[in-house]
């Protein structure tokens, strides 16, 4: 574990900043067990999806519960939050954790959470299913067949085109393997699993890769040929917290890993920044990351062709440029030809989300735009599209859960930014 001091300045800086979003101050670079606790307020960390017939599903921990609310009127009210897990259990909501739910499309619904253990930094990722358009869900299920009271949290999920569910998650069983060898380990492992029926078996876990971030949450995007991609924080050589892309096969095929991005940050610690990833319908990656260059802490946006080769340099898009600004946590969507970014930024003591717009593949992008802000805590923004339009899905301490039609956000006329 490292604590806060052995960060640099800034970083420590950003994480104050940053520290009333979601979770209290902790010492280590990774949060701790909650097995047992329950929560003592409502959970700002939410997760928002459009179902096949466009009505929206929200989840979020209330206590020991998951739970989930929909809405017909676009989020203006949501329904009755309605118990995911009958049994109270204790609910990773800190960092990057944070209960999930997705739409397939052939109609389901799936939930997917972390369970702290009764030991620091241990889970185990936890899955349900509705096959009823959300009357009903199936008891929560572990969806790895290791059992070990270690690390198996920071869980992603995402379905493909063909209904089929892939689950991520950072896992530490190699590391204890490499402690017990006394051999050398930096970090943790990404592991996987896939589900092919619909969440009623999952295929026993694969390794993708190890030596990776141990508390950056792990991007998924499926490509116009079916593939799911994976985009997270690896460790390379020399403690060097860059990204690397792999396509996640359904099958035993043997995996490629990509090196996705080139900071060149040197640090030995876990910045609590996962990436994000949109894949275009001509195959590229797009790409948003927080991270450091020259001293400097910013956010940053790059490209990766259909076969790994990157398009161009990446172009720091938000934070460093803007004196007293932080910014952190970017997102992005791509859908109908356009690229959307959005972003939280920590300023004049409030906190706002900018847009950014590309409408040519990511080689220019418009201005930002504010489209929320708030004085209090808040959660990391989500993009939704639904029928031709664009939603950001945000929840505050002061105003609760919204939902913002951003599609006429920026102007026609807006002016434009080239990308590296």
């Amino acid at each position: 574990m490292h604590s806060i001091s052995q960060l640099s300045r800034w970083a420590a800086g950003l994480l104050l900043a940053l520290a009333s979003t979601l979770a209290p101050a902790h010492e280590g670079h990774e949060h701790g067990g909650m097995a047992g606790k329950a929560a003592a307020k409502p959970q700002l960390a939410t997760t928002a999806a459009f179902d096949k017939a466009g009505k929206l599903w929200v989840t979020w921990a209330e206590g020991q519960h998951v739970v989930v609310a929909s809405s017909d009127d676009l989020g203006k009210t949501l329904s009755k939050p309605q118990r995911i897990n009958p049994q109270p259990e204790p609910i990773y909501t800190d960092g990057e954790n944070r209960p999930k739910v997705i739409a397939s499309p052939d109609g389901a619904l799936y939930v997917s959470w972390s369970r702290p253990l009764d030991a620091p930094y241990t889970g185990y990722v936890r899955f349900s299913r509705s096959l009823d358009g959300g009357r009903t869900w199936s008891a929560p299920i572990i969806v790895h067949h290791d059992r070990q009271p270690i690390t198996h949290r920071f869980d992603s999920i995402a379905v493909d085109g063909a209904g089929r569910i892939f689950v991520t998650w950072i896992d530490k069983r190699d590391l204890l393997r490499a402690q017990a060898a006394k051999q050398p380990y930096d970090g943790a492992a990404v592991y996987y699993t896939v589900s092919t029926d619909r969440g009623a078996t999952f295929a026993p876990e694969r390794k993708v890769i190890d030596q990776t971030c141990e508390c950056c949450r792990i991007a998924l995007a499926p490509d116009a040929n079916g593939h799911m991609l994976a985009l997270w924080r690896n460790v390379f050589a020399g403690q060097i917290r860059d990204h690397a892309l792999a396509t996640l096969p359904v099958d035993n095929t043997p995996f490629a890993i990509t090196r996705a991005t080139f900071s060149e940050w040197r640090v030995d610690a876990c910045p609590h920044h996962g990436p994000a990833l949109a894949v275009t319908a001509d195959g590229v990656r797009h790409m948003a990351w927080f991270s450091v260059q020259q001293d400097k802490p910013g956010l940053f946006y790059s490209r990766l062709s259909a076969d790994g080769r990157p398009i161009g340099g990446a172009w720091a898009f938000a934070g460093s440029a803007q004196a007293g600004a932080q910014a952190s946590h970017p997102t992005l969507l791509a859908t109908d030809g356009a690229l959307w970014l959005v972003w939280k930024q920590f300023a004049d003591d409030h906190m706002q989300i900018l847009l950014r717009k590309s409408t040519d593949g990511g080689a220019h992008w418009t201005a930002p735009v504010s489209l929320a802000s708030t004085d209090g805590g808040s959660d990391h923004p989500q993009l939704l599209a639904r029928d031709g339009h664009i939603y950001l899905s945000w929840r505050t301490q002061a105003e609760g859960y919204r939902l913002i039609d951003v599609t006429s956000a920026v102007p026609a006329n807006a002016t434009l930014e080239a990308a590296l």
